[in-house]
């Protein structure tokens, strides 16, 4: 049976997804919610997270990293720039932080630059994720973990391969 493009997907009674934009609005279809950044509910869905994505922007962090359980995971897609952050120096500093690679995070990825710049965060404890995926590096239960993605070329490549193997697909 074909699925109405119209209707949202059925949900997992375990999971609640809220959007949070700068302007708030109706969810979009993968979301339960959506609320407007300013909004004072943000703290809270952020304070009971149990997996925070930021995908921004955001020349600023984008809410108070003291708000992120020790049992969350934070994946920080957004700001590619060594001036730019999504997470702020409190987040980055508590964090088991994983990065694609160490130099790349060290050059260009604001939340890493500037938690290091600030003092928060000892750039020789960044796990790559080579290092987490092969079990060499110890991963706190009892910190955030910080996934810092870079947008690296190879990462694009291998994407854009799959999905041309997969006709256009979506995979």
């Amino acid at each position: 049976m074909a699925a109405d493009p119209g209707r949202r997907p059925p949900r997992s009674a375990s999971a609640d997804v809220t959007a949070v934009t700068r302007g708030g609005g109706e969810p979009p279809d993968w979301a339960d919610s959506h609320l407007a950044a300013a909004e004072p509910a943000v703290a809270e869905r952020v304070r009971a997270a149990d997996v925070v994505v930021t995908a921004t922007s955001a020349r600023e962090p984008v809410f108070d990293g003291r708000l992120v359980r020790d049992c969350a995971v934070v994946l920080a897609v957004g700001s590619h720039e060594p001036t730019a952050r999504d997470l702020d120096a409190s987040l980055m500093g508590r964090a088991t932080v994983v990065v694609e690679s160490r130099d790349v995070a060290l050059r260009e990825a604001g939340d890493v630059v500037l938690a290091v710049r600030e003092g928060a965060l000892d750039p020789g404890s960044l796990l790559t994720l080579a290092d987490v995926l092969r079990h060499e590096a110890p991963v706190r239960p009892d910190r955030p973990m910080v996934v810092k993605t870079s947008g690296m070329a190879w990462e694009d490549l291998a994407v854009a391969v799959a999905v041309y193997q997969q006709g256009g697909r979506r995979l």
